[in-house]
């Protein structure tokens, strides 16, 4: 589905300080990948590169084995589609004038009709267990559970292949972490979603993920 073959990536400009160093993931469908590593190891870079956010020194993307190349817009309007991103500040996805269904139905037009949108967001709703009623606030007016919720919503909606989940749940205190990653299940056994997840606490990387790796000195190991 989506590979990270040989990336490298160092910053700096006089010193180069080598953060990734021929790192390579292979996430399939169905499947979660789990992340660990202490806080400055390159976990983020990683999910920037992945996202293709960030250009890595070495090394590529690839989609269905074909190495993504951000000047072709075809493939990288393909990309955007198929590879969601979720983080730790889920409020930074919704534009704060707005209510969070209007941002939802903005991803929503890229893909679909306004009537198929809303067919989408009510089917959505259900899944991710979140009531309408919280669709018509604004962002500062919930809590960061129904913010997660919604941001899921929002990605969901463009029927991704894979979410990049970076701290997804790192600001949610333990029961609402808890159900947040049950949902995050069971959408992926519905829909046979690959994660990438991206995470400092080790017991939640553990439970979620069927494969866990360790970035240490840029390199990936487990």
């Amino acid at each position: 589905m989506i590979e990270l073959r040989e990336v490298s990536k160092s910053f700096g400009k006089k010193e180069k300080i080598k953060v990734l160093d021929q790192v390579s993931v292979c996430l399939e469908q169905g499947r979660t990948i789990g992340i660990m590593g202490p806080s400055g190891s390159g976990k983020t870079t990683l999910a920037r590169i992945a996202l293709m956010l960030e250009s890595a020194d070495t090394g590529g993307v690839y989609l269905q084995g074909k190495k993504v190349d951000r000047r072709d817009r075809k493939q990288m309007k393909q990309f955007r589609r198929t590879v969601q991103y979720i983080s730790q500040h889920p409020e930074s996805f919704f534009d704060p004038n707005w209510t969070l269904e209007k941002s939802i139905m903005e991803a929503a037009a890229l893909s679909s009709h306004r009537k198929e949108g809303e067919k989408k967001l009510e089917a959505l709703l259900e899944l991710v267990k979140l009531n309408y009623a919280v669709l018509t606030r604004f962002p500062h007016q919930v809590s960061g559970g129904e913010i997660q919720r919604a941001a899921l919503c929002r990605a969901l909606i463009l029927e991704p292949k894979v979410l990049i989940l970076d701290e997804s749940t790192s600001m949610l205190d333990v029961s609402v972490q808890a159900q947040i990653l049950h949902v995050l299940k069971e959408i992926q056994e519905r829909q046979s979603l690959a994660y990438l997840f991206i995470s400092h606490d080790k017991p939640a990387v553990f439970w979620f993920s069927d494969e866990v790796k360790e970035l240490r000195n840029g390199k990936l190991h487990g």
